[in-house]
């Protein structure tokens, strides 16, 4: 059944709020697809507001590479400013997706998209705004799974309470292989309900399901131990690593704001990586090892990028783009 946008409620109240052309959606670039044509349904977040969420490359990157398939459907949504939050709780709206205006409660999978530990209580508001229980074993199969990504999920037991399941490393190719699980349980009719999609996504070893393992810490805080607590549950959780930059040239249609954002540019990711090896750098340890894109691959996609957006600036993505090859050629 078609899931309805809550627009219509929230129109008429939005010139009650700050910077209410943060919840209107519409950019340039932007999709919304019919619901009942999708199988899966994805509402992808970053956890803060608009203006600093909008511009993000994870969260873009992984909104066209859904997009593009036409058995998937995804939508953004984003924190809302405190102001909006009381006119939302106070007419019983609940978080909703930018795109469609749909909410984040309907979909299949709510993915979160960590930069920083700061997001982390913004994931608890928009949870409690979209009438999905906090903590995870109070979850059943009317909620969507809840799914944390991002470096700063990296190590996700501060938030394995309140998530169903986290993913280490690159997104590009393991969101859709979690796709095509969810898809498969549906078209078989949802056997075992939510512990069964949540297994099979377990026995890939490519997800982690904090409910499936149990953890140890020492008396100083510090993990001890993290065992499986199930049988057919790997012991050891792969980190994703996207070997071929070139053969994923996202975002190619990159989303052109409404509102004023903190970037506001095509920013093309130039390497993943870091060859300096820093002990203090959190990104530079887990993102290893480097991987360049080519000039030809860079070159293509800022004129790709340009055309399809109108925007006049470039910016070139990495933790240290002046250690790529090929960067005296690139910046001419």
């Amino acid at each position: 059944m078609p899931v309805q946008s809550v627009f219509s409620q929230l129109e008429p109240l939005l010139p009650t709020v700050q910077k209410p052309i943060q919840y209107v959606g519409g950019e340039l670039n932007s999709t919304v697809k019919d619901w009942d044509s999708a199988a899966v349904r994805w509402a992808l977040m970053y956890p803060d507001a608009y203006e600093v969420g909008l511009p993000n490359q994870g969260v873009q990157i992984l909104y066209e590479i859904l997009n593009e398939r036409d058995w998937i459907l995804a939508e953004r949504t984003y924190a809302v400013f405190s102001d909006m939050e009381q006119v939302m709780r106070g007419h019983q709206i609940p978080q909703f997706t930018v795109d469609g205006h749909r909410p984040v409660g309907e979909f299949d999978v709510l993915g979160i998209s960590f930069a920083t530990e700061l997001g982390y209580t913004n994931m608890l508001t928009a949870l409690d705004l979209a009438g999905v229980p906090l903590h995870a074993r109070d979850r059943d199969d009317s909620h969507p799974i809840v799914l944390a990504g991002g470096h700063s999920a990296f190590n996700p037991e501060p938030v394995a309470d309140f998530i169903d399941a986290a993913v280490l490393g690159d997104g590009e190719e393991i969101v859709l292989a979690i796709s095509a699980v969810i898809r498969e349980w549906k078209d078989q009719g949802r056997p075992g309900g939510r512990d069964e999609v949540l297994m099979r996504l377990a026995k890939s070893g490519g997800v982690y399901v904090p409910k499936f393992y149990d953890v140890d810490y020492l008396a100083d805080g510090r993990i001890q131990r993290v065992a499986p607590n199930r049988s057919g549950v790997p012991w050891r959780v792969h980190k994703h690593t996207l070997m071929d930059l070139d053969a994923w040239p996202y975002p190619s249609k990159p989303l052109v704001p409404l509102a004023e954002t903190v970037h506001e540019r095509y920013s093309v990711e130039i390497f993943r990586g870091c060859t300096r090896g820093c002990r203090f750098c959190q990104a530079g340890m887990i993102t290893r090892p480097v991987r360049e894109r080519s000039i030809t691959t860079i070159g293509d996609m800022v004129k790709t990028g340009l055309d399809t957006s109108g925007f006049e600036e470039v910016g070139l993505l990495s933790l240290s783009s002046a250690d790529h090859s090929e960067i005296a050629d690139v910046a001419k």
